[in-house]
């Protein structure tokens, strides 16, 4: 820096306005800025420098907002006679960065903001369930039972009824299925608890602490054993592959980041549990369920197609159901939380289609 005139004459065509901050106070200083060969001269009221103007930063143009020049020693200048400054700019040599001049053309521009909409969907399709599964096998098991138990509360504060299957029922169940044999490589933990289906009706679903909650009215539904045995399984596979964790996961990134942007993060972890309620399996996780599924059945006999009869059923109960639940809404709003078991684990016709192919 320096404080006595430049030797070179400043061009008089190349002034500009500015407001000069000397870094110490927050006073603003009226100044003028001219250009004398390869050096800016400052001068105002007590004040004057002439600064090489390769050494200092000058900001890109963002609309209305002044342009800054920022000096080595820490003051600054708030420039914003646009037109003045760019010509000064041009005549000193001195070129804004590759990305000014993409902003400043309308092509680049778009091009920009179409690049960053495919970015941002390639991390929610792509990036997001691989984040997501990663942090689902790292959890703790203590997170996974605290997170089971508060989903439990919620399904027993009013969405479910303790069950009025009797114990030898409940026994035969749990003991049947503890005797098939896991398939080859997979050791998972899990407890089988039986509830009155009350809102949820007919349906099972599975807790991230490999809780497996079969309601009454799915085994009502079933003709035999092995059918709510193959229901199981599927669940089972859920666990195996921590797809609830997973979809509780990527919902709460998403929820946590709009929280962030509106301001208001402090009610995401109170609604975890409802969130693990309402997540519906993608087709990929089912099908990787039901692969699960039918390879736990055949190691143990049962043919997969106990897996397609129960989705077959269930489909058919949830048409005819349809109708009576719009004409009829459900009183509670957690009524049509997990209205039945299809509305978490949709079951196309091609499932039951690729089940039913096993001759087993």
């Amino acid at each position: 820096m320096s404080t006595s005139p430049s030797e070179a004459q400043p061009s008089e065509a190349l002034r500009v306005n500015a407001r000069y901050f000397d870094g110490r106070t927050a006073r603003a200083h009226p100044v003028t800025l001219a250009l004398a060969g390869d050096k800016l001269l400052l001068r105002g009221d007590g004040i004057a420098r002439a600064d090489d103007i390769g050494a200092l930063h000058v900001s890109e143009p963002m609309g209305a907002a002044p342009r800054l020049i920022k000096y080595p020693d820490g003051a600054h200048c708030e420039v914003r006679d646009h037109a003045g400054m760019a010509a000064m700019l041009a005549a000193s040599h001195h070129r804004d960065s590759w990305v000014v001049h993409m902003q400043n053309r309308w092509r680049w521009a778009v091009g920009a903001i179409v690049c960053t909409v495919l970015v941002l969907l390639a991390a929610y399709r792509w990036g997001l369930p691989v984040a997501a599964n990663a942090i689902a096998h790292r959890l703790p098991a203590g997170a996974l039972d605290e997170m089971s138990q508060a989903t439990l509360s919620v399904l027993d504060r009013g969405l479910v009824r303790p069950t009025q299957l009797t114990s030898e029922r409940q026994s035969g169940i749990t003991q049947a299925f503890a005797r098939l044999v896991p398939p080859q490589g997979t050791d998972v933990r899990y407890t089988i608890l039986f509830r009155r289906g009350g809102a949820i009706g007919a349906n099972a679903l599975a807790l991230p602490d490999g809780t497996l909650i079969i309601t009454d009215q799915l085994i009502d539904l079933s003709e035999n054993d092995e059918e709510a045995l193959a229901v199981l399984a599927h669940e089972l596979g859920h666990v195996h592959h921590r797809h609830g964790l997973r979809q509780l996961i990527q919902g709460s990134i998403l929820a946590i980041v709009v929280s962030w942007y509106l301001g208001d993060v402090g009610g995401l972890a109170a609604g975890l549990p409802t969130l693990l309620l309402q997540a519906r399996y993608s087709r990929e996780h089912e099908y990787d369920a039901d692969a699960y599924a039918v390879s736990m059945l055949r190691a143990n006999g049962i043919s997969p197609r106990r897996l397609a009869a129960m989705l077959t059923k269930l489909e058919g109960t949830r048409r005819s159901g349809q109708a009576e639940s719009d004409a009829n809404p459900p009183p509670s709003p957690h009524g049509t939380m997990i209205r039945d078991y299809l509305s978490s684990h949709p079951a196309t016709q091609e499932r039951i289609e690729h089940l039913n192919s096993d001759v087993r």
